[in-house]
């Protein structure tokens, strides 16, 4: 046995990071989607080779610009945070900086990108460390593609302990469909071998998105509310209800609720909870939820239930955990009380 404590070395440390941050094919589809979600994107195609552990999401944001491309891969490199106090005020879905190096290190990284208003665009594909490999200039429409290819192909641990390819499809569909509600204003192609999956349309909330995967649901069985919620810094509230308050009101709560007497389900399985545009895992937040529902629904039944809070970026912590699934969240019994 090799005794004695040893400083491991930067090319072990970024592939162990890297596997914290890519676990799976959905934890692919999750990062690029934020990444096109940030830039902009009214569209994402999402097209998946499960044969060859292939990954392609195309969008129509705004681009990346051939300065960024050629650092793009680089570890912990970002355009949206730049202090430390930023880290204490995000803004974005993604933050980090290490989902593209993290596929480069654990997959085969190309990406296709043009700007707004430019003629052409770039075609990039990256080293496992990041660097750029390769890069030549195409003809593009505005927007990004990027494409990770043999996906584990260098940790085939990783790959043999992954669940059934069928089950991690639909966890790919789960996650869609949760920044689907999340972000309603947008419209996404989801393919298999170049063959379309589903389709989700765009609308104006979630209330006409929820009945395009729960297919028992129509929209007249969901009743929507958003209410203005002030939170001073004593932690008192006050609540202002009003139908008017804008999607991205600083301090806000939007609750979806499949109406008690006219859908309900055997399982907790449909009520979800989100955050700044992010699906989170909040237990205090879903068990609040199932308490205010057990005077209303059958004995052994669960309600359909979306529950969106918008919080001030100063009142989340995001720093967690690398999926950016579970948070710390500022006046946490404020928010249920509010909830319930």
């Amino acid at each position: 046995m090799q005794s004695g404590i040893q400083p491991l070395s930067t090319d072990v440390i970024h592939f162990m990071a890297a596997g914290e941050v890519i676990d799976s094919f959905a934890a692919v589809v999750r990062e690029l989607v934020e990444n096109a979600l940030d830039a902009g994107a009214t569209r994402i195609v999402i097209t998946l080779f499960p044969a060859h552990w292939r990954i392609r999401v195309a969008d129509n944001g705004s681009g990346i610009s051939w300065s960024d491309l050629q650092r793009a891969a680089s570890p912990h490199a970002t355009s949206k945070i730049r202090t430390q106090q930023d880290l204490q005020e995000i803004g974005s879905l993604g933050f980090r900086g290490e989902a593209l190096h993290s596929l480069a290190q654990l997959s085969e990284l190309e990406i296709l990108s043009c700007v707004a208003g430019n003629d052409e665009g770039w075609r990039v594909t990256y080293t496992p460390q990041g660097e750029v490999c390769e890069m030549t200039t195409i003809a593009i429409a505005p927007g990004t593609i990027v494409s990770v290819s043999n996906l584990f192909d260098n940790w085939l641990a990783r790959r043999q302990g992954l669940p059934t390819m069928a089950q991690q499809l639909r966890q790919v569909q789960t996650t869609i469909q949760q920044m689907a509600l999340c972000h309603p204003q947008v419209t996404w192609q989801v393919q298999q071998n170049d063959r379309d999956w589903f389709s989700i349309w765009a609308g104006a909330t979630a209330q006409q998105i929820l009945p395009q995967f729960l297919r028992e649901l129509r929209p007249s069985d969901l009743q929507e509310l958003r209410l203005k919620v002030t939170l001073p810094q004593d932690g008192t509230t006050e609540v202002v209800s009003s139908a008017v308050v804008p999607n991205n009101h600083p301090s806000s709560l939007y609750l979806l609720l499949g109406l008690p007497d006219r859908c309900h389900r055997y399982r907790p399985d449909w009520v979800r909870v989100a955050i700044n545009g992010r699906v989170v895992q909040l237990p205090e937040l879903k068990q609040t939820v199932l308490a205010g529902f057990r005077r209303t629904l059958p004995r052994d039944r669960y309600p359909v239930c979306f529950l969106h809070l918008q919080v001030p970026a100063h009142q989340i912590d995001w720093n967690r955990h690398p999926a950016k699934t579970e948070v710390y969240l500022h006046y946490l019994k404020e928010w249920q009380d509010q909830v319930l």
